[in-house]
């Protein structure tokens, strides 16, 4: 009962000083998938030439695979106003979803798990990755779904798979957890999660052929703009701010540094999940791609509601240190709306740890000390997420599901996700 109200009020408040005030949503990515799928059905053969827009805001090219633009395409003729309240509806009721789905094997009943979720949530939709997925208009919740959705199915589930694939063939970020199943050795899962997406690259070359040649002869690997820009949470943004910005082909050895980080954050999320830590080892392989993506947008990081989940997983004799890691989290990823009067209009803009260094583009360039901790924080609690875990799993010598019994690891039985 409070768990619902906590995030009755929640989506209340959010409701109020967000969205009642329209241009505290500016929804520009959401403007241009609109927009993409309107010249998909026009001029599709120019999908990934021309540069896109609300008015008066940057102008951005479409960087997501023609599937994707087929998708925004059917859904192209709905108003611009339907699409944005029709996103924030439905983002508002992925939050629970999500944290049920991440507590479904925890440590408690089903009615426990339900108020667990809700109160998750209503926090949930003041962290800052998610305040910004709904501030663009972006598509991470949606995203996050499809994969935690998938990896919750029974691994006999003949169709397990099928949601990371569709994901993948949405944005590429996805496919990291392609690998994921299979050195976890959940090969069926594996294989079709490869077939839904090579279904994905068919279907767009079939109803998109100019833009399906354009795009994967060699525009999947065009950086986005501003690789360098403070909210570029990925171990390329990172290099790109202390290398002030010159070129998008890595020294070999920061590439070496992320092969590193690749292998062995895949690694650790494989551990986990064989010793039966589904929920441990889908974060952390989360986390792996956020860091060895190109560009992780601070509102990438929607992972963090999956983290939170974790905290909540687990016996009374990890109570300590989970109250611990929850108060970590929040604090590095929670937000505040910050309001500004301008011209006679509040808006109510997104304020954090994050924003508190110099930003524009160029004064990251010019970091030192401090700033250069704060403006990389994101990635240095990805990085440090992974060595923590590496090094716990490290003390667990059982490779199979764990007992309750011992009390040092009563919460591995409790993270499984299958």
């Amino acid at each position: 009962m409070l768990a619902g109200a906590a995030f009755v009020l929640s989506v209340a408040a959010y409701w109020y000083l967000i969205v009642s005030h329209t241009g505290s949503w500016s929804h520009t990515d959401e403007w241009v998938y609109r927009a993409a799928g309107a010249l998909t059905r026009r001029h599709p053969a120019s999908l990934y030439d021309v540069r896109l827009s609300a008015p008066g805001q940057q102008q951005l090219p479409f960087t997501y695979p023609p599937f994707a633009a087929s998708i925004f395409a059917i859904l192209s003729p709905f108003s611009f106003g339907a699409w944005q309240l029709a996103l924030v509806m439905l983002d508002m009721a992925l939050l629970p979803i999500i944290g049920y789905l991440c507590l479904r094997h925890g440590d408690m009943s089903g009615s426990r798990r339900v108020a667990s979720a809700l109160a998750l949530a209503s926090v949930a939709l003041w962290l800052e990755p998610v305040y910004m997925t709904m501030f663009f208009g972006q598509i991470n919740l949606i995203l996050l779904a499809l994969v935690v959705a998938d990896l919750a199915l029974p691994d006999s589930n003949r169709f397990k798979g099928v949601g990371i694939g569709i994901a993948a063939g949405i944005k590429l970020t996805p496919l990291i957890f392609v690998p994921y199943l299979f050195a976890s050795r959940r090969m069926r899962a594996a294989g079709v999660a490869l077939l839904s997406f090579a279904t994905t690259i068919v279907m767009g070359f079939v109803t998109l052929p100019a833009a399906s040649t354009a795009y994967w002869g060699g525009r999947f690997i065009t950086p986005g703009d501003g690789p360098g820009r403070l909210v570029d949470q990925s171990l390329n943004g990172t290099f790109q701010r202390l290398l002030h910005g010159h070129g998008f082909l890595l020294p070999m050895s920061i590439i070496a540094a992320m092969v590193v980080t690749g292998c062995v954050g895949l690694s650790v999320a494989t551990i986990a999940s064989r010793r039966n830590m589904e929920l441990l080892g889908l974060v952390m392989c989360g986390v792996t791609g956020l860091l060895l993506s190109p560009i992780s947008w601070s509102h990438h990081w929607v992972w963090v509601i999956p983290g939170l989940a974790l905290m909540l997983c687990g016996g009374r004799a990890t109570a300590g240190r989970r109250a611990l890691g929850t108060a970590v989290l929040l604090g590095l990823f929670i937000m505040w709306p910050t309001p500004r009067t301008s011209n006679g209009i509040t808006r109510w803009l997104p304020g954090g740890w994050l924003r508190l260094v110099p930003h524009d583009g160029r004064k990251e360039y010019s970091w030192h000390g401090a700033d250069l901790v704060f403006g990389n924080y994101y990635v240095l609690t990805g990085l440090f997420a992974i060595a923590l875990c590496a090094a716990w799993l490290s003390t667990i010598r059982t490779p199979g599901p764990i007992s309750p019994a011992d009390p040092s690891v009563e919460s591995s039985k409790f993270l499984e996700l299958r």
